[in-house]
């Protein structure tokens, strides 16, 4: 089958459903599988911005040109309860999209959905959910493009769900399972003209995702790695929340952050030999203003852990970590 009839296909059917009303630093990689004639490629990215809070969706050029997209999927999978139920159908509901480049519209595939239409649950699909989020058919021009740099299409908020959020792989079983249970297929793929210029036909790419590298949502609570076997994350995973912990600490036993503060602190720290050890607020004559971390046994770990400051005033103070085998006081700034 010619690869332009195939994307025609896919992208009436996908033009249908979202006409119907059935709309419900650090990244995740997509890489194409085919090429065109031109032997242009792009890959696919997610990159989670911490301090926003906001998962960006990209697409990479190799090579240095002009682009006009033409038309464009995007196929993302969460975890169930990644983003709120829709009212009054217990599905998830879509994605908050911010347009960056293009006219995005999410079309959300999870066992509710399909339960709705009388079809029997997909075990492939339980706990997840598959965003489909498809660029509305209107060309956008993009301009000059960079090999290697990175071209924003999307954004959507986080949330505080737990768990992988990936860019769905070319033929893994939840493509295949939505594509014969369903009738659609979720893909990542593009059309783009480029260079953009009379007779140059729009060029299809087909894109596959880099199992390898994914964004892992964690809540920011207290981690024992050696109680919950956490210590590493798996290959390939980053860990977003408790990720970074190695980056900050490095060889220090007490990080405090941010600093100065004002009415949250994050502390990270490290014991190196088991045994009670307990973390407080202190000011410069000792006296304990909170105690942050109640004194308690530890096994050897990283920890990591965000604390509320209860009405400290302005002022010079003292993160102190006290053990039976380590004791350490770092300065922290509050400023109001």
């Amino acid at each position: 089958m010619k690869t332009t009839t195939r994307l025609t296909g896919i992208l009436r059917s996908v033009t249908v459903i979202l006409g119907c009303g059935l709309l419900g630093a650090n990244g995740a990689m997509a890489q194409c599988t085919e090429k065109n004639s031109k032997d242009q490629t792009v890959d696919f990215r997610l990159t989670y911005d911490k301090a926003n809070q906001r998962i960006t969706a990209w697409y990479v050029p190799s090579i240095s040109s002009t682009h006009r997209l033409i038309t464009g999927q995007f196929s993302i999978i969460t975890p169930n309860g990644f983003t709120a139920p829709e009212a009054g159908s217990g599905r998830d509901s879509k994605f908050e999209i911010t347009n960056i480049n293009g006219s995005w519209e999410d079309f959300v595939f999870d066992n509710e959905l399909i339960m709705s239409k009388a079809i029997s649950p997909v075990a492939s699909i339980e706990g997840f959910a598959v965003h489909q989020v498809g660029m509305a058919p209107q060309a956008v021009e993009i301009g000059a493009v960079t090999a290697g740099v990175p071209v924003a299409l999307f954004s959507f908020p986080s949330t505080e769900q737990e768990g992988v959020v990936r860019i769905a792989e070319t033929g893994e079983k939840i493509q295949k399972d939505i594509l014969s249970r369903f009738g659609s297929n979720i893909s990542n793929e593009m059309s783009i003209q480029s260079p953009v210029k009379a007779f140059v036909r729009a060029e299809e790419r087909y894109c596959k995702n880099d199992v390898q590298s994914k964004i892992e949502f964690k809540k920011p609570v207290l981690i024992d790695p050696s109680a919950t076997g956490t210590t590493k994350a798996t290959l390939g995973v980053q860990v977003v929340g408790v990720a970074g912990v190695d980056d900050l600490l490095g060889s220090e036993q007490l990080v405090v952050t941010p600093n100065p503060a004002s009415v949250e602190l994050t502390v990270l720290y490290q014991l190196l030999t088991a045994g009670n050890a307990g973390i407080d607020l202190v000011d410069g004559q000792g006296r304990i203003i909170q105690t942050l971390v109640a004194r308690k046994h530890h096994n050897i770990g990283k920890y990591h852990l965000k604390v509320t400051l209860q009405d400290v005033a302005a002022g010079m103070y003292f993160c102190s970590l006290k053990g039976e085998n380590v004791q350490k006081a770092v300065k922290v700034i509050i400023a109001k």
